[in-house]
């Protein structure tokens, strides 16, 4: 799994059966501090994300684990919603109530 950021959505007048009905984000990859990397992904969003949302990603078969994705045609997965993120004693990242 890695982290990311949403930071938009892919609207699409056509998808395979399977995709049918999934939200579809742009997120960007985050490095160990938490800074946005120029990597981005397009990802089935499992969770309700939206932008500005730090979450977990994940890709590869692993992303087709989920209840929504399973036997869906993707590499990629948003499967949680960062509320917190530490290290040691010290918080790296805390979700703000305003995104």
């Amino acid at each position: 799994m890695q982290l990311g950021k949403i930071i938009g959505q892919v609207v699409s007048t056509r998808k395979e059966g399977k995709v049918q009905g999934l939200k579809i984000l742009v997120a960007r990859y985050l490095d160990e501090h938490l800074q946005e990397t120029g990597k981005t992904a397009a990802c089935v969003d499992t969770v309700q994300a939206g932008v500005g949302d730090v979450v977990l990603l994940c890709s590869s078969s692993s992303a087709r684990m989920t209840a929504m994705t399973q036997g869906v045609c993707t590499d990629n997965a948003v499967v949680g919603i960062v509320d917190t993120v530490s290290s040691g004693s010290k918080i790296l990242y805390q979700k703000s109530d305003n995104r």
